[in-house]
């Protein structure tokens, strides 16, 4: 799913706010059990590869996050609502591979030319898989 900021502000190209919302993205995964298979956070959205949990729904998680990721780039000086109010999800097929959806979404900052290399972007990742075997 994509997540785009208020006006596509580029809110997390400071590196605060984009380390602020990765660690509730972290915190809120942990608390519910939803599985983040992947994410990446880019200056102006968030991309998250996501299943649900025994006890969290995917819309409640993202609203979750959202509320909270705001919240505290607020808190680092952050004006006005940083979050579009929908966001646009896409349900995996059966033909996709988990594997090769979450190499795209690691990959983004790659092709926006941020980083050469999908390792070197400190705010992707996986709750999920080691992604030391990935190199």
């Amino acid at each position: 799913m994509t997540i785009g900021t208020q006006r596509r502000r580029a809110i997390f190209a400071d590196p605060g706010a984009a380390r602020a919302a990765t660690n509730v993205l972290h915190e809120r995964a942990r608390k519910t059990g939803v599985q983040v298979y992947g994410y990446c956070l880019m200056p102006d959205h968030a991309h998250l590869v996501l299943g649900p949990s025994p006890t969290c729904d995917i819309i409640a998680f993202v609203g979750q996050y959202k509320n909270l990721a705001q919240r505290e780039v607020w808190r680092l000086g952050v004006t006005g609502r940083i979050w579009q109010v929908s966001f646009w999800d896409c349900f995996l097929r059966e033909e996709e591979s988990l594997d090769e959806v979450v190499q795209y979404v690691l990959n983004n900052p790659v092709r926006k030319g941020l980083v050469k290399n999908w390792q070197d972007y400190d705010f992707s990742g996986s709750l999920v898989y080691d992604l030391s075997e990935w190199l």
